[in-house]
């Protein structure tokens, strides 16, 4: 017996859907993807994360935006990352003003269930876009925090930060995020080394 069937639908229906809907949804070729509920040490870093942003970027012609700002990385590929930093004008893909086609850096923060998929391919829909140089990638079960830059020859390279006394470079935007303010009132599980 095989498996059933998955009814597609237009980008029209899905952003519809989507705009009504009480849990948004990433958008792939047809196909709706719910967004999964996030942990108490997600929303805490993603709201540290946007305050330190904000705080950093308040005298440049930067902004941050998120959580459920909806990028497109394609005519038929919609994501929701947790976290969005436009400079200059944002570029919005309609008149509903909710859908972003500019980012610059965007961050996510990483939860088990989704944590492949932000490395793979959600990284590599994000890399279409011109605009996007810089990708934060933050721990919740650890002090630990990865950025990928695009060089001007657009390669990538890995930056590690994981020591909570250390910075976070954002070349990009020329800021420094303190990984002791980012991770402020995380708690951490015990470690157990393997």
């Amino acid at each position: 017996m095989g498996a059933l069937p998955v009814t597609k639908i237009s980008v029209e229906e899905y952003l519809a859907l989507d705009r009504a809907a009480e849990v948004p949804s990433e958008y792939h070729d047809g196909e709706m993807l719910p967004i999964e509920a996030v942990t108490w040490e997600h929303g805490l870093l993603q709201v540290n994360a946007g305050t330190l942003l904000k705080e950093h970027l308040r005298s440049s012609p930067c902004r941050v935006a998120g959580p459920a700002l909806r990028v497109r990385v394609s005519p038929t590929k919609f994501v929701l990352p947790d976290l969005v930093v436009v400079c200059g004008k944002p570029v919005l893909a309609d008149e509903y003003q909710d859908t972003l086609t500019n980012p610059k850096v965007i961050v996510e923060i990483l939860s088990p269930s989704t944590m492949n998929y932000d490395y793979g391919e959600k990284f590599s829909l994000y890399r279409r876009l011109e605009s996007f140089e810089e990708y934060i990638l933050v721990w919740q079960d650890r002090p630990r925090v990865e950025v990928l830059r695009k060089t001007l020859d657009k390669r990538w390279i890995l930056s590690t930060f994981e020591d909570l006394s250390a910075s976070v470079e954002v070349e990009s935007l020329g800021i420094s995020l303190p990984l002791a303010q980012l991770y402020a009132d995380v708690e951490f599980p015990a470690l157990v080394d393997d």
